[in-house]
């Protein structure tokens, strides 16, 4: 059984899943704060400017108030001390030609009585006079906030916010999926379907998790077919006591009736008048003679004697099996080709039992075969050995049965007992090879055996 590949011990940085998603959640962060940032960078920018038209209009209000006064020919001068001006519940104070005059300007500043905004607006009057104008302007949170969220750049970082939040979670989806093919693949291996993991993800987590993941998947496979190579074998091995003991008890009977049917036909041989007689006589022989075949099988399974093996030439010896059939074969109207390829390659074979299970084969392949039909026998070297492949053009074994063919009595045909293919098996796996069975619709049976090298004895 093959090993289990293990995990590595370290995955290289750039492969890492919690390096990918730590990178994500900070892209993610940071495009929080720099839209968070942009908010309110604009947020206050919206209220300056809004404060600054705001002065703006107060300062021309107070001008006009000025220009007014002097069209009455007030002297603004002489104006009292605590002259103000209200404009829409704003507190205005002014200087009349200040030495130095201020630049415009606005700022934001807080005390005791909260957020609010002092702005300084400088203008002349129509006689050349400057004046200086101070205010304090209230400043209401919800308003500004509206019409902040009114501007269109805020629309468009909410916008840009929100795309890159979207490819942010679809990148972290993506980034999982394997994770989730992994699980319902586990699934699946959990309700006995054995199938390895396939993705595409190049995540060095995920491609260990893929690689031990399939080590079991492979391991269980071998263990299945350990298992249902220990039952095939308990199977045959049942059978071999069995057989062991119908041997024993039917054989003597079968020779005793054997020969006295024998010495009877004799006799009738004789006798034309009794030739119906002759005839059951002989139905009779015959049908001792598919009980002895049939013990035979059983004494076959139940492997009564070791194998004798002997170096052999394997083409010569499939040769021999071909022409044992060809003229079955002929009568069929069935045509058997072959293709040996391995003229020079000696194995170590019992030459009695290899051509049993060879012959077997052949003979299944002919009894499917139909007319015109044709079988093909292949041998070819291996790095390890040799393949010896038969081919048939019959209609194929279906694939909710093909795996019980090598099953003792199993068998699709109205005649035979079912024994061919597992006694071809037992001596195949004798002599350290593998069989196994393809078979298609349109392409008849294929029977695939394997032999290792074995330096001749």
């Amino acid at each position: 059984m093959s090993e289990t590949p293990l995990i590595p011990t370290r995955t290289p940085w750039h492969q890492s899943l919690m390096v990918r998603i730590t990178v994500l959640c900070v892209v993610l962060v940071l495009c929080l704060l720099a839209a968070v940032w942009f908010l309110a960078t604009q947020y206050y920018q919206q209220v300056i400017t809004h404060m600054e038209n705001k002065a703006s209009d107060i300062s021309e209000q107070v001008k006009i108030q000025f220009e007014e006064r002097l069209a009455d020919n007030e002297d603004l001068s002489k104006l009292p001390d605590d002259f103000q001006t209200i404009v829409d519940d704003t507190p205005v104070q002014f200087v009349l030609n200040p030495i130095l005059s201020d630049v415009d300007s606005i700022r934001s500043q807080t005390d005791e009585r909260g957020y609010y905004f002092t702005a300084v607006q400088n203008f002349q009057l129509s006689n050349g006079a400057l004046v200086k104008v101070q205010m304090e302007l209230d400043f209401d949170p919800q308003t500004e906030m509206v019409r902040a969220f009114k501007n269109r750049f805020l629309f468009s970082i909410a916008a840009v916010f929100f795309v890159t939040l979207g490819v942010m979670i679809s990148l972290i989806y993506n980034a999982l999926k394997p994770l989730r093919d992994l699980a319902d693949t586990c699934t699946e291996i959990s309700h006995g379907e054995l199938k390895e993991v396939e993705t595409d993800s190049n995540v060095g987590e995920i491609q260990a998790l893929r690689t031990t993941f399939n080590g079991m998947v492979s391991s269980l496979r071998e263990k299945e077919k350990v298992e249902e190579n220990l039952r095939q074998a308990q199977r045959l091995s049942a059978i071999g006591n069995l057989a062991a003991g119908v041997a024993h008890d039917v054989r003597n009977p079968l020779n005793a009736i054997k020969l006295i049917s024998s010495h009877a036909l004799d006799s009738l041989e004789k006798k034309p008048e009794l030739a119906s007689t002759t005839k059951q006589i002989q139905t009779m022989r015959n049908e001792v003679g598919r009980l002895e075949e049939i013990v035979s099988n059983f004494l076959a399974l139940a492997k009564e004697g070791e194998l004798k093996r002997e170096p052999l030439l394997i083409d010569k010896l499939l040769d021999e099996s071909v022409q044992l059939i060809r003229k079955d074969a002929e009568a069929r109207a069935v045509r058997i080709s072959s293709d040996l390829r391995c003229t020079d390659q000696i194995m170590n074979l019992d030459p009695r039992q290899f051509n049993r299970a060879i012959l077997n084969v052949l003979i299944n392949a002919l009894e499917t075969c139909p007319e015109e039909g044709r079988i093909r026998l292949f041998s070819r070297k291996t790095n390890s050995g040799v393949e010896i492949e038969i081919r048939d053009d019959g209609p194929g074994i279906p694939k909710d049965i093909i795996d019980r063919v090598f099953d003792p009595y199993f068998t699709t045909k109205s005649t035979g007992t079912g024994l061919g293919l597992s006694i071809t098996r037992s001596i195949i796996e004798e002599h350290d090879g593998k069989i196994s069975i393809f078979s298609s619709d349109d392409a008849g049976c294929q029977v695939l055996i394997s032999l290792e090298n074995d330096p001749p004895i």
